[in-house]
């Protein structure tokens, strides 16, 4: 059962507990997702330091910059492994809990006496969720893993040569990292279903690895079934291309349908012959012609970036200015869908990205749910021992 504490604000509409023993990135993500979508979440963490996202520099109003960002508005009880009352608690934990969370190398969850056996044995219908780095079995289960290293194993990582050396890109930025978090999220949603009624416990999996190479699924459906490879966005054609404005700003500009390419043609000024120029009865898309690449630069290049927005978003058609993130949510289009949400941390407003998901009863924008600030390590143990009948004098 769902409860308060002085950091932790509770939506009335709270409905399930979550015992998150996760640390670093994927679980942490997955149980904020899960506390958007009315989850209580009771973090248990190591002595000392906490979970891996406390330390992590910079500091965001004196907490790590993750920490920050994913643990707002958990409970945290502090908790050692090596204690002699670890076990007890542990299984009165999960019997409190409809999910019970944990991340790391199978072998590892199994040494802590929290592995699925476990805690099944103690809570015969928790919902339980594991995420690895690259699976429950296989030849690299037991692999420890960092964010990039299941996105190299996948064939993600694009190399390039940097004084010398190799290295991905400077802007890549993990995907098995944080969709790991995501399908873990979503595949206890789901496992809550199931158990009920009396479908007893469930057993939730993802893995790093396995969330990396689904994310690659246009490129390996090609390869797996026509042995060729997925065109780039470069290479797709000049009406579904970037090109540069009068102000040295970059404009996406798609309109590869019938009325869309007839409707920029039209604003744009290029013409009745140039509009109806397309192969729309073989497909009923075109992705242009040779020469047109040259007339569309030549073209936008005419105009600054402001003055092509309001352009092509008067007439519908698929566009898009490539904005900085500053720019994408600091407008009023942000304003109205509030993808971020604020509190105070240490005297300091904090904002942080909320869950893109909202639930509610009418067809409307809603704003993401109130949350407190991420709770100092250890702030609720005695609190949540308490509702659990325990003694914290072992912790």
């Amino acid at each position: 059962m769902a409860t308060t504490s002085a950091n932790h604000e509770t939506p009335p509409e709270q409905a399930f507990r979550v015992v998150d023993f996760s640390g670093h990135i994927p679980g942490p993500l997955a149980s904020y997702l899960l506390r958007d979508l009315g989850a209580e979440v009771i973090k248990v963490e190591a002595p000392v330091h906490g979970d891996g996202l406390r330390p992590l520099k910079p500091d965001i109003a004196g907490a790590g910059k993750y920490h920050a960002g994913l643990n707002a508005g958990t409970r945290s009880v502090v908790m050692d492994f090596r204690s002699p009352d670890w076990a007890p608690m542990v299984a009165a934990l999960a019997r409190s809990a409809d999910v019970v969370l944990v991340s790391g190398r199978p072998s590892v969850m199994r040494q802590r006496g929290i592995d699925f056996e476990t805690i099944r044995a103690a809570a015969p219908d928790i919902v339980y969720c594991m995420i690895t780095g690259y699976g429950v079995e296989g030849s690299w289960a037991d692999n420890a893993a960092h964010g990039l290293n299941p996105d190299a194993w996948a064939g993600l990582v694009p190399i390039q040569s940097e004084g010398g050396r190799p290295a991905p890109p400077p802007e890549y930025l993990s995907h098995g990292t944080p969709l790991a978090g995501v399908f873990a999220a979503l595949g206890i949603m789901t496992a809550l279903f199931r158990r009920q009624p009396g479908g007893g416990a469930q057993f939730v999996s993802t893995s790093m690895w396995q969330t990396a190479v689904w994310w690659n699924w246009r490129e390996l459906n090609l390869q797996l079934n026509l042995g060729e490879r997925r065109l780039t966005y470069d290479e797709l054609g000049p009406r579904y291309a970037t090109y540069w404005t009068r102000d040295g700003r970059a404009l996406i500009i798609c309109p590869i349908e019938r009325k869309f390419w007839v409707a920029f043609c039209e604003v744009a000024g290029l013409g009745a012959e140039i509009a109806q120029r397309g192969r729309w009865d073989v497909d009923h898309v075109d992705y242009g012609y040779d020469g047109e690449r040259e007339m569309l630069a030549a073209l936008i290049a005419k105009r600054d970036l402001a003055e092509w927005t309001d352009m092509l978003a008067a007439i519908k058609i698929p566009f898009a200015p490539v904005l900085t993130p500053a720019e994408a949510i600091g407008g009023d289009h942000a304003a109205a869908l509030e993808p971020t949400r604020r509190f105070k941390m240490d005297g300091q407003e904090v904002a942080v990205v909320a869950a893109p998901v909202r639930i509610s009863r009418e067809a409307k924008a809603v704003p993401p749910p109130v949350l407190g600030p991420p709770p100092l390590l250890g702030a609720d143990t005695d609190a949540v021992l308490a509702e659990l009948g325990l003694s914290a004098a072992a912790v």
